[in-house]
């Protein structure tokens, strides 16, 4: 219940372009780690939850009230990233629209690491990715891959799935 108020809440006007969007989506992505269960064998499981971004940083201050929080019992560390190949050693890949060039290499690159892939653009479910967030009415949301995430064994919380705009099987 606590995930449903907290997300619908997310999902209200977003008046402020921009960095307000921006906000919302990186409170999703903080509930994206705490909603998704990597396998205990993953590579990625550290002391640590490691949320990457790959490209320009369309956040701003605003991840900085994700990092240092708890998900699972685990501290969040924020990385930006240079290469797709940095992104194996992520649990959340937030992959910026100024990647969308070299989009289908860097999915490629994390195919069969226990990567959560994480846009904001058209397309990216479609493509490979795992979850999309998309803006329609001045409102955040998201779309879900639940072919791509279950690949590489990631389970998404039932309660996630049923706030998703769409879930592609």
């Amino acid at each position: 219940m606590l995930l449903v108020g907290l997300l619908v809440g997310l999902t209200g006007p977003v008046r402020a372009a921009g960095s307000a969007e921006y906000q919302v989506k990186a409170a999703f992505l903080y509930n994206f780690l705490k909603f998704v269960e990597w396998p205990s064998d993953s590579t990625t499981s550290s002391g640590s939850l490691t949320l990457g971004i790959l490209g320009k940083d369309p956040f701003g201050e605003a991840i900085e009230e994700v990092r240092g929080k708890t998900a699972k019992g685990r501290r969040i560390a924020v990385v930006h990233l240079r290469t797709p190949e940095e992104a194996r050693d992520c649990d959340l890949l937030f992959i910026s629209a100024s990647e969308r060039g070299r989009l289908a290499q860097i999915l490629k690159t994390v195919q069969n690491y226990r990567v959560l892939t994480v846009a904001d653009q058209e397309g990216f479910c479609q493509a490979g990715g795992m979850i999309n967030l998309v803006s329609v009415k001045n409102r955040v949301g998201f779309e879900v891959n639940m072919a791509a995430a279950t690949r590489v064994r990631l389970r998404i919380s039932s309660q996630l799935l049923k706030l998703a705009r769409q879930v592609l099987e």
